[in-house]
């Protein structure tokens, strides 16, 4: 999400504005009309976004995509030690081969590398340690923290429960 921000942070002063936003959503084919970036850039409100509003944004943009449950419910599938972590190779391959819903289009493997990034790491002794599995993990509740506003301690409560 940081790379996000500093691609739209053209000129890298730590704020992106409202010509950023344009030129973004034009390079991507989207509809980057005035009334189309006010919702980012509401009149009488700030013109520029920094980048803990910016995370915040996109928290309150994504959340209705998944319910916080349902996201989480998704990856325990995946975490077979209840762990927290998942086999990044196992995940890789089913983002990349379960086939999209209708009128969506498959994920490419650099997508999957870019939503990844940063929460990735070793796979900590556990459960796992006796199937010798100590490969690359991928780290589901700081993913979830990042993009949901602390859904990790919030799921570290249910698991207390």
């Amino acid at each position: 999400m940081r790379e996000g921000f500093q691609i739209l942070d053209r000129d890298n002063d730590g704020q992106v504005n409202r010509e950023d936003v344009v030129d973004m959503l034009t390079n991507l084919g989207q509809d980057s009309s005035a009334s189309a970036v006010s919702q980012f850039f509401p009149p009488g409100k700030p013109q520029t976004v920094n980048m803990p509003s910016f995370l915040n944004t996109l928290s309150t943009l994504l959340a209705p995509l998944s319910s916080q449950q349902e996201l989480l419910n998704a990856f325990a599938a995946f975490d077979e030690d209840d762990s927290g972590q998942i086999d990044v190779k196992e995940l890789k391959d089913a983002l990349l081969h379960t086939s999209p819903e209708a009128g969506e289009r498959a994920m490419t493997e650099r997508e999957v590398e870019n939503v990844l990034e940063g929460f990735t790491g070793r796979r900590a002794f556990g459960k796992a340690m006796g199937h010798g599995a100590r490969g690359e993990v991928f780290k589901y509740p700081e993913f979830m923290a990042s993009i949901m506003g602390g859904a990790e301690g919030e799921q570290k409560d249910q698991q207390d429960q």
